[in-house]
């Protein structure tokens, strides 16, 4: 192999060698899923609401507690989705890791909210944490 085709070779195989860096690079991008304390998928999304607790239940599908809660107001969190925009108003039922026996029908709290499960597929609930009675 003379010079000249030596270069090209070199050259040929640092590209390759790019372009495995590059496409390993990009498929191990963070994804938008993370796990919740309960388990779970969940797509990044958020809101903080203010609202009323409505009702508490002890939950047996994966979460120790579901609440139903009367969305007051919502805020969106920077870019991401926000689950209750159109909440306001409504009650939505969410589940949660908090332990919600200390919470109290009609108390007034501010709080996260967030998709939990196959968004957009069927079988999404919501998550509530970082419950703060007011």
């Amino acid at each position: 192999m003379n010079r000249k085709h030596s270069i090209r070779y070199i050259i040929l195989v640092l590209m390759v060698i790019m372009s495995v860096f590059l496409v390993v690079a990009c498929s191990s991008k963070s994804s938008t899923t993370t796990l919740p304390p309960g388990g779970g998928e969940v797509v990044q999304s958020d809101s903080i609401i203010l609202g009323e607790i409505r009702a508490v239940r002890e939950e047996a599908t994966g979460y120790p507690w579901e609440v139903d809660v009367l969305i007051v107001s919502s805020e969106s969190v920077g870019d991401l989705p926000n689950p209750t925009k159109d909440k306001v108003g409504q009650v939505i039922t969410a589940k949660t890791d908090e332990d919600a026996s200390a919470f109290s029908i009609g108390e007034s709290i501010s709080a996260r909210v967030k998709y939990v499960g196959d968004v957009p597929k069927p079988g999404i609930s919501l998550y509530i944490y970082d419950v703060k009675a007011h």
